[in-house]
C-alpha cells in the first residue's frame, strides 16, 4: 500500500484540505440546519405574542422535528417518519426538514430512496395544505413545492454519484497498489530463486572442483611434481574465477544485470585436470542467444559436477551438443558404474534449478540411470528474440 500512503502524505491544496475536513467532521454540517429549524420553530410558536399565548405544541413539535435531523445519515427513514408526522400534527410547514431528509436518503441510501422521500414530501405537504386550506390554496404552492422536492433529490443524487465515483477511484488505486506490491513480491521471489541457482552454481560447483583439484595435487605431489603444480595453478585460477563470479552475482544484486555465458572449453578442461575424462563434441553453429548459452553452460556444468561426484571410475564422459537439430539437444553421458554408495548425498537442488532454468526457455530435462552410467538429456527450442527475452525475465 505504499502508493496510497505516499499519495496520502503529499501536501493537499486548500480545497482538498477543506474537503477532507468536512469528510472527517461531516456531523458539523447538519448543526446549522438543525439550529435554523429550531429558530423557525420558536418563531412559529412565539412570534410577537405574549408569553401566555405562545403555541407550546408547535414549539415542541418543531423541536422534535429539528432534532430528528441529527439522524440524517444513520437513520434517514426514521427522520422522514418524524418529519412527516410533525408536519401532519402541527400548523407549521416542515419544508426544509423534508428537503434535508430527501437529500440524505439519496446520498446515504439510494436514488430510489431519495425519490421516495421527494414523493412523500410532496404528498404530505400538498395533502395537508388541501385539508387545511382547500384545493384553491394548492395551486400557488404546488410548483415551488415540487421544485424544492425535485431539487433536493437531484442534489443528493449528484453528491451520491460523486461519492461513488471517488470511492471507485480510491478502490482502484488501492487495488493497483496491492497488485503492484504483489507483482514486486513475485518478482523478488523469482529473483531470489535465480540468485539461489547462481549461488549453487558458483559455490557448489567451484568448491567441488577445488576440493578435487587439491586432493589430486596432494596425491601426485611426490610422484609427479609437475602435474601437482599444474593442478595447484588450476586450483588458484578456479578460485579467482569463483571470486569473479561472486562479484558478478553481487553486481546483479546491486544493479540488476545479467551474467554472461561461460566458456565451455575452459569448463571442460577444468574437469579434465580434475581427473574426469571428458570429451566435447559440437554439431552446428553456436546459438547467438546469450540466454540459451547460459542455460547450456549451466547444464554442462551441473552434469559434469554430478559425474565428478558420483560416477565410479568412469572411462568416458561424453558431452554432445547438437545445435543443428530441431530442437537443440544437449546430452551428457558417463559410463561410471556407480555401484558403490556416493561419498556425499546431494540435495537435488542442482537438478531442480537445472529443470527450472530449462523450463524458462520452453525446454525439457530427462535424467536417469543407463545400463552403464548416467545420462542427462536436455532439449531446447531454437533461439528467438521472444525466447531470449522470456529467459531474461
Amino acid at each position: 500500500m505504499s502508493t496510497v500512503s505516499e499519495a496520502a502524505s503529499r501536501p493537499q491544496s486548500p480545497a482538498g484540505a477543506m474537503r477532507a475536513f468536512w469528510v472527517r467532521h461531516s456531523w458539523l454540517g447538519i448543526w446549522p440546519i438543525v439550529l435554523f429549524c429550531l429558530a423557525l420553530g420558536f418563531d412559529t410558536g412565539i412570534g410577537f405574542r405574549l408569553p401566555h399565548t405562545w403555541d407550546w405544541w408547535a414549539i415542541g413539535v418543531n423541536t422534535v422535528v429539528a432534532l430528528s435531523l441529527l439522524a440524517w445519515r444513520s437513520r434517514p427513514w426514521w427522520a422522514l417518519l418524524v418529519v412527516a408526522a410533525g408536519d401532519l400534527v402541527s400548523d407549521s410547514a416542515q419544508l426544509i426538514p423534508f428537503m434535508v431528509v430527501s437529500y440524505s436518503l439519496a446520498v446515504y441510501r439510494s436514488t430510489r430512496a431519495g425519490i421516495v422521500g421527494g414523493v412523500v414530501t410532496v404528498a404530505v405537504m400538498a395533502g395537508e395544505n388541501v385539508v387545511r386550506n382547500g384545493y384553491a390554496a394548492l395551486q400557488p404552492v404546488a410548483l415551488p413545492l415540487i421544485a424544492a422536492a425535485v431539487g433536493s433529490v437531484l442534489v443528493g443524487v449528484n453528491v451520491a454519484t460523486r461519492r461513488r465515483y471517488l470511492q471507485a477511484l480510491l478502490d482502484r488505486a488501492t487495488r493497483l497498489a496491492r497488485e503492484k506490491e504483489q507483482e514486486g513480491q513475485l518478482a523478488a521471489g523469482r529473483e531470489r530463486a535465480r540468485i539461489a541457482r547462481d549461488m549453487h552454481d558458483i559455490v557448489a560447483h567451484n568448491l567441488t572442483m577445488m576440493v578435487r583439484l587439491a586432493d589430486g595435487a596432494t596425491a601426485v605431489a611426490d610422484s609427479d611434481p609437475q602435474r601437482s603444480r599444474a593442478a595447484v595453478d588450476r586450483l588458484a585460477n578456479l578460485g579467482r574465477e569463483a571470486m569473479k563470479d561472486m562479484r558478478r552475482l553481487l553486481g546483479v544484486l546491486r544493479d540488476g544485470g545479467l551474467d554472461t555465458p561461460g566458456d565451455l572449453e575452459t569448463l571442460v578442461e577444468t574437469f579434465r585436470i580434475a581427473g574426469l575424462p571428458v570429451t566435447l563434441r559440437r554439431r552446428g553453429a553456436d546459438v547467438e542467444s546469450a540466454g540459451l548459452q547460459r542455460v547450456v553452460f549451466r547444464v554442462v556444468q551441473e552434469s559434469l559436477t554430478n559425474a565428478l561426484r558420483y560416477a565410479e571410475q568412469p572411462t568416458e564422459v561424453r558431452v554432445d551438443l547438437d545445435y543443428s537439430a530441431d530442437p537443440i539437444r544437449v546430452e551428457i553421458i558417463d559410463d561410471g558404474r556407480g555401484s558403490a554408495p556416493a561419498p556425499s548425498v546431494g540435495s537435488e537442488q542442482g537438478l531442480i534449478a537445472l529443470t527450472e532454468r530449462v523450463a524458462l526457455y520452453g525446454g525439457t530435462v530427462e535424467t536417469g540411470r543407463q545400463p552403464i552410467g548416467w545420462a542427462v538429456r536436455v532439449t531446447l527450442p531454437h533461439p528467438s528474440k521472444d525466447t531470449d527475452e522470456q529467459g531474461r525475465r
